[in-house]
């Protein structure tokens, strides 16, 4: 597989914006047989219009979704209100592609039926070719969670490997949009199936604050909201960590999150839950994710460092990934999704996690990524079945 990324930081003309990546990527790429590509869109802009004119200039799929805090990452580092175009090509290779209708009458539904339209057009270029990874690209919905999808999807896949995100805006969380070669909206979701020659390895960081309440047990919980720890209100758990006092109801915009140990299909790794709002009447906190019961959560305080020394560790650690697995195949193309609080995390540090990029990802691999409002990705794959889950919080890669 070959790859290649294009940068425009035109955001209100798109045709002069498709003109700008479209002759980068020529002049950068030689194309194979098969090509798909992906764009990483600005909430404000016609993203799913330029998606389109895209496809059409390519002659390919173009999916994608939006990015929060205008910011973006490639191998030139960081970019702010910039579009990113990432154009995959190859001789041994599918792809296939679908978007869903509106998510928001049948969730669960369109998510299966997504997945067969993209796995019935892989079939109809190869009759014997099978997915080894699915893209999941998806909005938030207040009828579904992320989990919930996610749990959906992975069932319809048959556990293959799962990377995405949720597309993100401004932090309003109503302007963001999933979009594939001219049909959008921000309530869809879009999939993208990768069959033959592709080895994907993945990374996933969660950030280690240094400040921490000693990990307790959820003994009640429903989807994302916590009700008791060790049988007690779960306020009274928050409200033992420093800055938290009476007058504190949002916690978003704080630097906090739950280290959780998934009590369901446990692998063994921890699995990140960023807070979002105190119920200090009925003692109740929610996350942005589920929390099941009987998990063990540990409330952490992070900052810029912190998000830097996971960004560094993690990229270390999928070089090391990739050198121990080479085995005569050509990693070119790695995917970032960094939660959308680590770039908040960061305040004027915004631009660390593309220097650590330039810094210590080589040339041959093509970068590209966002912030998203969360992460999908494996914590372990055994025999092709993959533990996916939903992040918050966390620098997550995949590389092919």
């Amino acid at each position: 597989m070959k790859s290649a990324t294009a940068i425009t930081y035109e955001l209100d003309d798109i045709v002069v914006a498709a003109k700008e990546l479209t002759t980068q990527i020529k002049r950068n790429l030689t194309f194979g047989k098969y090509t798909v590509a992906i764009l990483h869109g600005q909430p404000e802009m016609e993203t799913g219009e330029l998606s389109a004119i895209l496809s059409c200039e390519f002659g390919c799929k173009v999916i994608g979704g939006t990015t929060a805090g205008a910011a973006l990452l490639t191998n030139e580092g960081y970019h702010e209100l910039a579009v990113v175009l990432h154009v995959l090509t190859s001789d041994d290779c599918l792809f296939a592609t679908a978007i869903s209708n509106s998510m928001t009458a049948d969730p669960l539904q369109e998510i299966h039926s997504t997945y067969q339209r993209a796995y019935q057009n892989l079939k109809r270029q190869d009759a014997a070719a099978e997915p080894q990874l699915v893209m999941c690209i998806k909005p938030i919905l207040q009828n579904c969670s992320s989990d919930n999808i996610l749990t959906t999807l992975a069932g319809a896949c048959g556990n293959l490997p799962i990377f995405g995100y949720v597309a993100a805006d401004d932090y309003d969380f109503s302007k963001q949009q999933v979009f594939l070669s001219g049909v959008s909206g921000g309530d869809r979701m879009a999939v993208l199936l990768l069959s033959g020659n592709v080895r994907p390895i993945f990374q996933v960081e969660n950030l280690a604050g240094r400040q921490t309440l000693e990990k307790r047990r959820v003994t009640k919980a429903h989807d994302n909201v916590i009700c008791e720890i060790d049988g007690q209100p779960a306020y009274e758990y928050i409200k033992n960590f420093p800055f938290i006092d009476e007058q504190t109801d949002v916690l978003w915009h704080y630097q906090f999150f739950v280290e959780m140990e998934n009590a369901v299909d446990n692998d063994g790794a921890s699995v990140s839950r960023a807070l979002n709002t105190i119920n200090k009447a009925t003692g109740e906190v929610t996350c942005f994710a589920n929390v099941p019961q009987d998990s063990s959560i540990g409330l952490l305080y992070c900052n810029g460092k912190d998000v830097a020394v996971s960004s560094e560790t993690a990229l270390r650690e999928l070089m090391r990934k990739i050198t121990a697995a080479n085995g005569g195949y050509e990693y070119s193309t790695l995917l970032i999704a960094s939660c959308s609080l680590r770039n908040m995390f960061l305040a004027d540090l915004k631009d660390t996690e593309g220097n650590l990029i330039k810094q210590l990802i080589p040339p041959n691999l093509t970068v590209s990524g966002l912030y998203a409002f969360g992460e999908i990705a494996p914590t372990s794959i055994r025999n092709g079945q993959a533990v996916n889950r939903f992040h918050n919080a966390t620098f997550t890669m995949c590389a092919f």
